[in-house]
Formats: structure tokens, sequence, C-alpha cells
């Protein structure tokens, strides 16, 4: 009995443990499915399902074609800067329009400084009513000429009034072709941005496709979560998104630049540097030839001595005016009265008239005109100053943005990029023995890639200061528009 006994319970307690095993694996199985970030190693023969598969390559749906070459020389790329700022100077509509106002202007010049035109007429002198060209003696055909004349220099003053007027002109013209200038090289530099945005996303895909391959091979080997693949899977569709997006700016800024130079269409290579710019001259070197040639000054500065002639053709303007009129009359002879046949002989005659105009108005017309052009004066001197004041502030400002972009450029160069690469270097050994998470490797990729974006973004704002320099300091230009 005892034996029976013993026997049955040996058995329970087998019963017992099989059950106890049975509970634990259907608990575990549960739980492993519940939580599949645990870490508890898994067999090598084991691989991770179909839909957590990493993706190491760009969808086929794709509509972006990457371009891998990226052209680095600078002085190929300066030469293809010039070529477009000349074409743009030979052929933006805007500048073709300012060229042929100047045309305009300048043809007047020559016709400010010709009197009225003459008149010439015919006149009937004491016709008689019978309409008898011999019955009076005082009856003429006569030719009349006559011309105006203003008092001498006023035609001189109007002409150079006219002459201050087109170099207005020209000099406005000065400042679009600057203006153009300036256009074209930001929107070079607005397009080698895009690109060099397209280059740094490329790389970032290139080492999100090695990260994904380490988290594949870590979860492969039993360390690694299949959060960490999906984490990878997600910035790679990321970036492939934001490479579709430069696609569709590259485009924006290829027409922005087309506009410019009055094209269907532009079309450049890849570039991946800009070219060597900098300046040539110390700040108040720059000031002075600012004040000495920027186009916005010196036509603020021949209105100044518009507005002086203008003064001195008022202060004349007392001064008469002067018309002459000469005249010719033509008398038919007549028979005598009495006699047979014989005509009484009337020759022709001459006349002249002298007339000058009398400033009776003065006070209410010409002293008028002379208060005028004083305040004409006045106002154009302080509109000379304060464009003046304008210019060397504006100068001064984008002197100072270009020192600023240039100490970010630095400090991102050789010391936050280097940082931010140790960084990465240090997270990506730590994530390989377990020490950070994945998250963390993304969150210092991340850290690098924006470091680098932000420092191509600087520098093609120093870029840019650099073209707005030019333009306010207005330098002469060369014969492919480049400001010397």
């Amino acid at each position: 009995m005892k034996a029976a006994m013993k026997t049955i319970s040996y058995r329970s307690y087998g019963y017992r443990a099989l059950l106890a095993g049975l509970l634990m694996a259907i608990a575990g199985n549960a739980m492993a499915q519940a939580q599949p970030n645990v870490s508890n190693p898994m067999p090598q023969s084991v691989t991770p399902p179909l839909s957590l598969k990493p993706r190491t390559t760009f969808p086929k749906t794709h509509t972006v074609s990457p371009v891998r070459h990226f052209d680095n020389d600078k002085l190929r790329i300066g030469n293809e800067l010039d070529l477009l700022i000349k074409e743009a100077i030979a052929q933006n509509p805007d500048l073709a329009a300012a060229r042929s106002n100047l045309v305009a202007a300048m043809a007047r010049v020559p016709v400010a400084a010709m009197p009225p035109d003459p008149q010439i007429g015919f006149r009937l002198k004491d016709m008689p009513t019978t309409f008898s060209w011999t019955r009076e003696n005082a009856t003429e055909k006569q030719v009349v000429v006559q011309q105006q004349y203003p008092f001498p220099g006023k035609l001189n003053l109007r002409k150079e009034i006219q002459g201050k007027l087109a170099d207005i002109t020209r000099e406005q013209l000065h400042a679009i072709t600057l203006h153009l200038i300036t256009q074209v090289r930001s929107a070079f530099a607005d397009l080698f941005l895009v690109d060099k945005s397209v280059e740094l996303a490329m790389e970032q895909g290139a080492m999100l496709r090695d990260l994904n391959e380490i988290a594949t091979e870590k979860y492969k080997l039993g360390p690694g979560l299949q959060q960490d693949i999906l984490d990878a899977d997600v910035a790679l569709a990321r970036t492939d998104a934001t490479l579709a997006e430069f696609a569709r700016k590259r485009m924006s800024r290829e027409i922005q630049l087309a506009t410019l130079l009055n094209r269907d269409r532009v079309s450049l290579p890849p570039m991946g540097v800009l070219p060597d710019a900098g300046l040539k001259h110390s700040p108040l070197e720059l000031e002075q030839i600012a004040i000495e040639m920027n186009p916005d000054i010196l036509a603020r500065q021949h209105d100044v001595q518009r507005e002086q002639l203008s003064l001195s053709l008022a202060r004349r303007g007392m001064l008469p005016d002067m018309s002459f009129q000469l005249e010719y009359g033509d008398r038919q002879d007549n028979l005598l009265t009495g006699t047979a046949g014989k005509r009484n002989f009337r020759p022709d005659m001459l006349g002249a008239v002298v007339l000058f105009s009398a400033p009776v108005f003065y006070y209410w017309k010409q002293n008028e005109q002379v208060i005028e052009a004083e305040a004409n004066l006045a106002r154009s001197r302080f509109q000379l100053a304060a464009t003046r004041e304008q210019t060397v502030g504006s100068l001064r400002d984008q002197v100072a943005r270009l020192s600023q972009h240039e100490q970010v450029a630095l400090s991102l160069k050789e010391q936050v990029i280097p940082l931010a690469q140790t960084a990465l270097a240090s997270a990506m050994s730590a994530y390989q023995v377990g020490k950070v998470d994945f998250v963390t490797l993304l969150t210092a990729q991340g850290k690098l890639d924006e470091f680098k974006n932000l420092y191509w973004q600087n520098e093609a704002e120093r870029f840019k200061d650099l073209a707005l320099i030019d333009e306010d300091t207005g330098a002469a230009l060369t014969e492919f528009g480049w400001t010397q």
C-alpha cells in the first residue's frame, strides 16, 4: 500500500513539473509576442520577419535620379558664373529697356539747346473790298518769317540741365546692371546650395544604410532590437522624400536664373563648391569707393547739379526773350489815271520787327519760379545726404554680416563639425557594444548633418554678402560684369 502511494506521489510530482514547464513556455511565448524588444538571445538560424527586413535601396517608384558627380573645380565654376553674368547683361529685357531709356535721354540733350522752330506765313496787306491788286498803293502780298529766341545763355542752361538728366539716367542704368549682377550671383548661390543639400542628403542616405546594416547585424546576433531597423527605415524614407523636394527646388532655381538671362531654360551641372570670392579692400576703403562710385549717390549728385542749373535759369526768367520778324511785300504796278498805257511803278516792300517779352508779372510768375527752384535744390541736397548715409549704413551692415558669416564658417569648420564627427564615432562605438540605444546614434548623425547643412548655408549667404557689397560700392564693371 505504501509502495502504491509512493508511486502515485512520484507520478503527481512529475505531472506537476510537466504542467509548470508548459505554463512557463506559454507565458514566455506570450511575453515574446507582446514585447518584441526583449534582449533574450535568438538562435542564429532564426531570421527577422519579412516586414522588418531593412531597405538598403531607394524604392523603384522614386522619381528623383540623384546625380553622383558634383563639380568641385572652383575655376571652372567661376568661369561658368562669368558667362552667365555676361549673358544676363546682354540679354536681360529690363536692362535693355534701361539702355533704350538712356539713348532717349541723350537724344534730348541737343534738342534742349535749340530755339523754337521758325514760323513762315503768307499775308495779304491792305486789300480793298473790291479785291483789286492795283487800286491801292498799300496793297501787298507778304511773306512773313518769324523766329523766337530766348535771352542769350538760357538755351545753354537748358542743354546742361538736360545733360544732367541724361547723367542721372546713365547712373540708373548702372544701378540696374549692378542689381542684375547681384540677382544672378544670388540665384547661382541658391542653386549651389540645393546641389550641396542633395550631396549631403546622399551622404546621409549612405550613412543610414550603414547604420541599418549594423542594426540588422546586431538584431541577427541577438542583442539588437527590431525597432532600430524600423527607425533606420523611417530615416531613409525621410531622406528619399527630401531628395524629391530638392529636385523641385533646383528646378525652381533654374527657372529663376533663366528668367534673368531671358532664356527658356537653364541647365547647369551639379556644383560642389562656389568660386573663390572675398573682399579686396578694407571697410574704410570700401566706404570711400561707395561714396565716389555708388550709382545712387552719383545720381543724387547729378540731381543737385541739375537743380543748381535750374535755379540759375529761373533767376534769368526776368530777362526778356526776343522775337524777330521779317516781312517781304510784293506790290503790282497799276495804270496812271488819264495816261495812255503808262504804269505807276510800285517797288516791293521790306519790313522787320523785333519784340521783347516784358516780365510784368514778375512777382506772381518769375519770382515764384525762383522760390520753387531754391526749394527743389534744398530737397536734392537733403536727398543726397540721406542717400550717402543709407549707402554707407547698408555697406557697414553687409560688411558686419560678412564678418559674422566668416566667423560662423570658421567655428563650424574647425570646431563644431569635427566635434560632431567625434560624437558620431563615439556613439557608433558605444552602440556596437550596447552602451547607447539606436536613437542616440541617429541623433548624433542628425546633428552632424544639421551642422554640415548649416555650414554650406552660411557659405551661400557669405557669397551673397559679397555680391551685395559690390552692389553698394558700385565699382566699375569688367567685361563679364564683375565689379573690380
